[in-house]
C-alpha cells in the first residue's frame, strides 16, 4: 500500500477511536497510543528509501521529537511574538525561574530555548522560547519560530499593545485548527484601567476569527516598579521605587483550563496532524526519486532495445531481443516501486501491455517488421539507414511499454477503474511519437557509429 494511503488509513483508525472520547481519561490514553503506534511506524517505514530519509532528515527528527514528546506526556507551549514584547519575562514568570535571558537590547533571545514546568494533570509542561520575528536579518529567525508553532499545543502570542497589522498577518499565519492560541498583552501595568478595557475591546474586533475570547488575557511578567515621591519636613522630595507584584495569573489560569479540559488528546491530535503532513512530504518526496530512477530504467533499455534490434540482421533474433528486453525493463521498474514481481508475472504484464499497444498503433508494428524484413535483403549501404529505422521504432515502442507499466506499479500493481486499455490510450496519447523517434534514431545512430 502507498505510504500516504497507509498515512491515512491511521489517521482515520485515529479519528474514529478518539472521536467523542475526551471526557474519559482511559480513553485519552488511546488516543495517545494510537498516534504513538503512528509515529513509530512511519519511522521505521522499511519501504522508504534511504535517499529520502537523507534529505528530510530535519522532518524526521521532528518525528523522533514528537514521540518522545507523547511518550513523557510533554505538553508544548510555545512563547511567540515580536522582539522586546516580554517572551523571556513571561516564561520567567510562569515558571517561577529565571532560565530564560532578559536584557533591555533590543532582540535578546537569539536561539530557541526550552525549560521544563511542572506537571499537571500527569503531564509534564515545556515552554519553549523563540526569537522574535521582526529582528533585523530575521529571516531564519522566523522559520525557527514557525517551526516551534507548527509542534506547539499551545501558543502564546505576546504582544505590549494593540494588534499591528504585521502581528495580525503572523498570527493568521501560525494559527492552526487544533492548536489553541492565547494572545497575551503583556506589559498591562503601562496601561490605566479604562486603556485595558479599550485594548481588550479592539483585540476581541481584530481576532474574532482565530482566536478564543476566553484565550484574550492581561499580564504583568516585569513590571516596573512604581515611584513614590515623598516630602520632608522641609520640603524636599524624595523618590522611593516601589515593587510591583509580577501578575501572569490569567495566562496561567487559561493555560490549566485548556489542559484540564483537552490536554492529551490535544497533544495525540497535533502529533497526528502534524506526522501526517511530514508523510505526505515523504510520500511527495518518493515518488519525485522513483519517477526519476523510472525515467532512467526506461531510457536505458529503449536504447538498448534499439541498438540491440537495430545491430542484429536475423528479424526472429530481433523479436527475441525486443520481447527479454521489455519483460527485464518490467521487473526492474517493479522493484523501483517497492512492488517486486517474478519473470511469469512480468511476461503476462509485457504481453497484456504490448496487446493495448498493438491495438492503438498497428501500423507502427507493422512498419517494425517491415524494416526487420528489409534489413535481411538490403545492400550493405543501406542496412545501416533501415537499421536506424527500425532502431527508433524499437526504442519507442520499449519507451511506450515502460511508461504504461510504470503506471501500473504507481497505482499499486493495478489497472484501476480504467482498464489496461485506457491506461495505454492515454500515455501513446499524452507522449510526442515523432519528437521520440527523432531523438531515439539520434542516440542509436551515435551508438553505431562509435562500434
Amino acid at each position: 500500500m502507498d505510504l500516504h494511503k497507509r498515512w491515512q488509513k491511521t489517521w482515520h483508525k485515529w479519528r474514529s477511536k478518539s472521536k467523542n472520547k475526551r471526557s474519559n481519561k482511559n480513553q485519552k490514553s488511546d488516543a495517545t497510543d494510537i498516534t504513538l503506534d503512528s509515529l513509530k511506524e512511519l519511522l521505521n517505514d522499511e519501504h522508504i528509501p534511504a535517499t529520502v530519509r537523507m534529505q528530510l532528515n530535519d522532518e524526521y527528527q521532528q518525528v523522533q521529537q514528537l514521540l518522545d514528546k507523547l511518550e513523557n506526556q510533554q505538553v508544548h507551549i510555545v512563547a511567540f511574538g515580536k522582539v522586546s514584547s516580554g517572551k523571556s519575562s513571561l516564561l520567567n514568570a510562569l515558571i517561577g525561574k529565571q532560565n530564560f535571558s532578559t536584557s533591555p537590547l533590543h532582540g535578546e533571545t537569539k536561539l530557541q530555548k526550552s525549560s521544563n514546568w511542572d506537571e499537571y494533570n500527569d503531564q509534564s509542561m515545556v515552554v519553549i522560547d523563540t526569537p522574535g520575528t521582526d529582528e533585523v536579518d530575521g529571516e531564519l529567525r522566523q522559520k525557527m519560530a514557525h517551526n516551534a508553532a507548527a509542534i506547539a499545543d499551545i501558543i502564546l502570542f505576546v504582544i505590549d499593545g494593540d494588534l499591528t497589522q504585521s502581528q495580525l498577518k503572523q498570527l493568521q499565519l501560525i494559527n492552526q485548527p487544533n492548536t489553541q492560541i492565547l494572545l497575551v498583552l503583556n506589559k498591562s501595568d503601562l496601561y490605566t484601567d479604562d486603556e485595558i478595557e479599550d485594548l481588550k475591546n479592539s483585540l476581541l474586533e481584530k481576532t474574532s476569527d482565530i482566536v478564543n475570547p476566553k484565550n484574550i488575557v492581561f499580564t504583568s511578567a516585569a513590571p516596573l516598579p512604581q515611584v513614590l515621591i515623598t516630602e520632608d519636613e522641609s520640603g524636599k522630595q524624595k523618590r522611593k521605587k516601589i515593587p510591583v507584584e509580577v501578575d501572569v495569573l490569567q495566562a496561567k489560569q487559561r493555560i490549566w483550563d485548556i489542559l484540564e479540559k483537552d490536554g492529551k488528546t490535544l497533544t495525540a491530535l497535533n502529533a497526528s496532524i502534524f506526522a501526517g503532513e511530514i508523510s505526505e512530504k515523504i510520500a511527495t518526496k518518493i515518488t519525485k526519486l522513483r519517477s526519476s530512477a523510472a525515467e532512467k530504467v526506461v531510457t536505458t533499455y529503449s536504447i538498448a532495445k534499439g541498438v540491440g534490434v537495430a545491430f542484429n540482421p536475423i528479424p526472429v533474433a530481433d523479436l527475441l531481443i525486443a520481447a527479454g528486453l521489455d519483460v527485464a525493463m518490467i521487473r526492474k521498474l517493479s522493484q523501483v516501486y517497492g512492488l517486486p514481481i517474478v519473470g511469469k508475472e512480468a511476461t503476462k504484464l509485457s504481453i497484456t501491455i504490448m496487446a493495448q499497444i498493438a491495438a492503438l498503433m498497428g501500423a507502427v508494428w507493422g512498419v517494425n517488421l517491415l524494416s526487420s524484413a528489409l534489413k535481411t535483403v538490403s545492400a550493405g549501404l543501406s542496412t545501416t539507414l533501415t537499421a536506424g529505422a527500425q532502431g527508433a521504432l524499437a526504442y519507442y515502442a520499449t519507451y511506450l511499454v515502460g511508461k504504461i507499466a510504470e503506471q501500473y506499479f504507481i497505482r499499486g500493481k493495478s489497472w484501476g477503474k480504467q482498464g489496461p486499455k485506457n491506461v495505454a490510450k492515454e500515455i501513446v496519447t499524452s507522449l510526442d511519437k515523432d519528437s521520440i523517434l527523432v531523438e531515439a534514431r539520434a542516440k542509436i545512430m551515435d551508438r553505431i557509429k562509435s562500434k
